[in-house]
């Protein structure tokens, strides 16, 4: 990744960052007033429970109450006790009055489950309360979740004899019907932090992706109006260069024939390089053409063998293996014959530039559907990963000579003639170029420049 992507991505990054630490402080705060809310309602209904207990605990009859045996309740004063009971029950829209001595036992209670002396089952969660409610203070409990699955809360107030004592505890039990609309509001504040997850998890993912789409375009941009600056300097120098290239190469021929003894040094220092510009100059001018020229009717099999033929002398001299595997006797196609065989003949140069004096290239090509596959392979010590994503960059090339020109031709070659090129290649492992083309010409079905994926 190039640094100024890097870069954008990061400040990317910190902003998607800052929306995400935003977005969590909201989330909080919403589950903070959530809980203070639910705490404060306890606190109110705790008050209120404690305060209905009393009113119950005064308007009961503890002469009535047989306190030390609860079994032997008379039947008129139980009937007394327990209509008055019920009573306050509807009133006050309370689930279950129970009246408690101090060591839990239950002396009454309106819910049949519960019978006279026996222990009470919630006696061990409200001992603190009760033992309260007996030393003569009124007192609640905490939110508990009974057996039925409904959230329960009871308040406690002391029932007292004529001589001020108190005899046993009055506890009132109501289902914490606030509960349901916090339930509501917590099953709204759950849900809202689970689509702020996703939702977070889609902005980071579209930020990134729209990130690497703006370097992109920028890049493009950038490139486009490089190539067009390239383009008209190009045009502009042309005539102006090679006027003088001809001339000194023209000097440096007849200095060869007047100094033979010097004709070495010449050729060295005079006619190759000016060789050598020229091809520079050549490639520019090809890489900055925009228009199209002239196409017509041609056989890429015979293109594909032109180009092998170019170096087959040249690999013959050294210890390098050319293996072809050329399936298709012939393969119509329509399309700029010196420009193509010109990039096949790149691609080739490249391999054998990498190999050096021994290996292998191996060239193949079939027919696939509606596209000719042609594979150019070669067995040498492969592109470094940092160099990969600069490949077809124009200007761009490691080796210490070349305009690196060659496989950004190549590309914009194969792409005008609507097909698709791509490089596979691992450190000492080789390298493989994928070039595919239409079989088709454009006029049946592929239009100029279309690349094919």
């Amino acid at each position: 990744m190039r640094k100024t992507e890097l870069t954008t991505i990061l400040k990317s990054g910190w902003i998607t960052l800052a929306i995400i630490v935003l977005l969590a402080a909201i989330i909080a705060l919403n589950w903070y007033f959530y809980i203070k809310i639910r705490d404060g309602l306890d606190e109110e209904l705790g008050l209120r429970l404690q305060a209905i207990a009393s009113l119950v605990a005064s308007r009961i009859d503890v002469e009535n109450v047989p306190v030390l045996r609860p079994k032997e309740w008379e039947p008129l004063r139980l009937t007394s006790v327990t209509e008055q009971l019920q009573r306050q029950r509807q009133e006050y829209s309370l689930s279950n009055i129970v009246l408690i001595r101090e060591d839990g036992i239950i002396l009454l209670s309106l819910n049949t489950i519960y019978l006279p002396d026996e222990y009470y089952p919630n006696y061990d969660m409200d001992s603190e309360a009760v033992t309260k409610t007996i030393s003569g203070s009124t007192a609640a409990t905490r939110l508990y979740r009974a057996s039925a699955g409904e959230y329960m809360k009871a308040g406690y107030a002391p029932a007292y004899a004529p001589n001020g004592e108190a005899l046993f505890a009055v506890g009132v039990e109501a289902s914490v019907d606030f509960l349901h609309s916090l339930r509501n509001l917590r099953t709204i504040l759950m849900t809202a932090t689970v689509v702020s997850v996703i939702g977070i998890a889609l902005f980071i993912s579209f930020a990134v992706k729209a990130t690497q789409s703006l370097i992109r375009a920028r890049e493009s941009l950038l490139q486009t109006e490089s190539l067009a600056i390239m383009g008209r300097m190009a045009a502009g120098i042309a005539h102006e260069i090679r006027n003088p290239l001809f001339i000194i190469q023209s000097s440096a021929e007849r200095l060869k024939k007047m100094h033979p003894e010097d004709s070495k040094d010449i050729n060295t220092f005079i006619i190759e390089e000016v060789s050598r510009l020229d091809e520079t100059l050549r490639d520019y001018l090809l890489f900055a053409r925009n228009e199209p020229a002239p196409r017509g009717p041609l056989d890429l099999t015979v293109t594909l063998r032109r180009s092998i033929r170019m170096i087959e002398e040249s690999t013959q001299e050294t210890g390098i293996e050319l293996v072809r595997e050329i399936l298709p006797e012939e393969a119509p196609f329509h399309g700029e014959e010196k420009r193509l065989q010109q990039s096949f003949l790149n691609i080739l140069l490249n391999s054998q530039q990498a190999l050096g004096s021994e290996g292998t290239i191996k060239v193949s090509m079939a027919l696939t559907g509606k596209y000719y596959i042609l594979i150019f392979e070669d067995d040498g010590p492969g592109i470094p990963e940092k160099e990969m994503e600069r490949i077809f960059e124009p200007f761009h090339t490691t080796k210490k000579t070349g305009s690196g020109l060659g496989l950004a031709i190549v590309k914009k070659v194969i792409e005008e003639h609507g097909g698709h090129i791509e490089i596979e290649s691992e450190p000492d492992a080789g390298t493989k170029v994928t070039v595919r083309l239409p079989s088709a010409s454009p006029e049946a079905g592929l239009s100029r420049g279309e690349v094919v994926e």
